[in-house]
């Protein structure tokens, strides 16, 4: 697995990819981010490996530093519940930075072969006591990510039927995961994953995908789909669930 995180004998951390940015350590000067970094671990995961499971005890933080991932819940019934999609530079695992003992609130996995640096739990704590940044970082981030991205689904299960939660769901993606190319915004996910993420049938989305590619509005390939027009995405799902008079 290549990796572009710099790391000297050891496996020691000694720098980030190139270009890599990350809103956890903005602001930190280079002496300050070389000491948080060097006391963290490297590691390696393989696509589909699960790296946080829900209601174990938050021991260790992660930044993700290479390939993509996404939290998750599993219901009291067995079903799995898609939530936050996570993109190289993004954290998780944010209770171990937490004063008193807590559990992770969802599971975490990876979706392609990735990497991250890990902080445990007694040096992520002395770290945001001895640099108050990776705090004010951290609450940031959550504020304005975690529960805004939760607010807006919560808002879209109780206000959108099917065809809508679908569309704010790919504009949530677009957004979090999205790719820019020369044909649109390209996402590497299947109708399985907007069916668990939206609450719809995988067959609701499949009519849904098939109505706005004849639109134009997006080209569906194998894995992927391109956002061609997403300022029309919302009002082209309003327009699918408009009655016929």
């Amino acid at each position: 697995m290549k990796c572009a995180c710099k790391l000297s004998h050891g496996n020691q951390i000694a720098g980030l990819p190139d270009g890599l940015k990350s809103r956890f350590l903005s602001g930190l000067p280079q002496a300050q981010l070389n000491s948080v970094l060097s006391v963290a671990k490297h590691r390696h995961f393989r696509a589909s490996s699960v790296i946080i499971n829900q209601e174990d005890l938050a021991e260790r933080f992660f930044l993700l530093t290479s390939g993509r991932g996404r939290h998750f819940v599993i219901t009291s019934e067995g079903r799995k519940i898609l939530l936050h999609w996570l993109t190289a530079g993004q954290i998780f695992g944010g209770a171990a930075i937490l004063s008193a003992p807590f559990q992770y609130l969802a599971g975490t996995e990876v979706l392609s072969d990735s990497c991250a640096v890990v902080w445990e739990r007694q040096t992520i704590r002395e770290l945001a006591t001895k640099f108050p940044a990776l705090l004010d970082n951290a609450l940031s981030i959550a504020v304005t990510e975690n529960i805004a991205w939760s607010t807006a689904a919560h808002i879209s299960l109780s206000s959108d039927d099917a065809h809508g939660r679908v569309a704010h769901l790919l504009v949530s993606l677009a957004s979090a995961i999205g790719e820019a190319t020369r044909d649109g915004v390209e996402m590497k996910v299947l109708n399985e994953d907007l069916a668990e993420g939206a609450n719809v049938t995988a067959f609701t989305v499949s009519r849904c995908l098939r109505d706005w590619e004849r639109a134009g509005i997006l080209a569906k390939r194998r894995g992927k789909i391109v956002l061609r027009k997403p300022e029309l995405l919302l009002a082209a799902g309003r327009e699918l669930r408009r009655p016929v008079l």
